[in-house]
C-alpha cells in the first residue's frame, strides 16, 4: 500500500504532463473515410504539437480543402453533375501559399508544409493513398 501511495504522489503529475492531447481512434485504420477532426489529432501527434496548435492545424486542413475546391479537386457535392478536373494535380507549394495569402492561416510556410507532408501518413492510415 505503502508503494501505491508514494507512485500516485510523484507520478501522477508526470502522467498529466504526458498524457496525449487527443487520440485516433485505431479503428479507422484502412476505412478511408476522412475525418477532420482525427487528422488534426494524427497530425499534431506526429509532429509532436501541444494542445493549443490544434485550431491551427485544423485551420491548414480546411484550408486546404477550400483549395482543392477552388482547384476542382473535389467537389461540393459528390452527388452532382460537376465532375471534378482529372487533369488537376495537388501543389503542395501552391498549397502553402493559398493557405497563407487567401485563408490567412496563422503558421509559416514551413509549418504548413509539415501539417499536408504529415497528412499524406494519416491518408495512408486510413487507405486513402497507397505507398
Amino acid at each position: 500500500m505503502g508503494k501505491k501511495a508514494d507512485n500516485y504522489g510523484s507520478s501522477e503529475k508526470q502522467i498529466s504532463t504526458n498524457e496525449p492531447i487527443c487520440s485516433v481512434n485505431e479503428n479507422s485504420f484502412g476505412k478511408q473515410i476522412y475525418n477532420l477532426n482525427e487528422a488534426t489529432c494524427f497530425i499534431a501527434l506526429k509532429l509532436n504539437k501541444k494542445a493549443s496548435d490544434l485550431n491551427l492545424i485544423r485551420d491548414a486542413l480546411i484550408a486546404e480543402e477550400n483549395y482543392m475546391k477552388n482547384i476542382r479537386l473535389i467537389s461540393e457535392n459528390p452527388n452532382s453533375d460537376n465532375k471534378t478536373e482529372p487533369d488537376v494535380k495537388l501543389d503542395v507549394n501552391e498549397l502553402a501559399e493559398y493557405a497563407l495569402n487567401q485563408e490567412k492561416v496563422d503558421l509559416t510556410k514551413d509549418d504548413l508544409l509539415k501539417i499536408y507532408n504529415t497528412e499524406i501518413e494519416y491518408l495512408k492510415f486510413i487507405g486513402v493513398v497507397d505507398e
